[in-house]
């Protein structure tokens, strides 16, 4: 009976991811996911956003990619620090949205870290944005769903 009490909780450490829940369990994650309408991930205290874009189909070097392999997405991450909340993004962008997107952080107070490309060759073009600030975290959040907003959403 010991043996498979011990295999058993062995499997089961093995099949659930080590410091991965949803926010469910967390009510600072669960502002985040009233606020973009989508399940947040929690992993070591910090609330992660990820919005894979799917509806840009995408090639590089001629050759059809999944938005996952090239990383197109709206992926914000959300720590509670002291009586703050720091929010550290990243978002892939069509050159037509970097100007509203900057727009909307801006005006919501968040700094614009980077703005760069990650590919040679890819169709269409996509510039990943970084952003950053520190504040108030529905006000964070609700700022960078503004940006989101602001590329046409998901």
């Amino acid at each position: 009976m010991k043996k498979i009490v011990l295999l058993f909780t062995a499997i089961s450490l093995l099949l659930i991811p080590s410091g991965t829940v949803l926010g469910e369990g967390n009510q600072d994650c669960r502002i985040f996911e009233k606020v973009f309408n989508t399940d947040i991930k929690q992993e070591n205290g910090v609330c992660k956003l990820g919005i894979t874009r799917k509806n840009i189909p995408i090639s590089n070097l001629g050759v059809p990619l999944s938005p996952e392999a090239v990383e197109l997405s709206f992926g914000a991450n959300f720590e509670k620090v002291g009586d703050k909340t720091a929010v550290i993004g990243e978002f892939a962008l069509l050159g037509s949205e970097v100007t509203p997107v900057i727009d909307a952080l801006r005006k919501g107070n968040i700094d614009i870290s980077a703005l760069h490309n990650h590919l040679i060759g890819e169709q269409p073009r996509i510039l990943f944005l970084h952003f950053q600030a520190l504040g108030d975290a529905e006000t964070l959040a609700r700022t960078v769903k503004q940006a989101i907003d602001a590329a046409g959403g998901r």
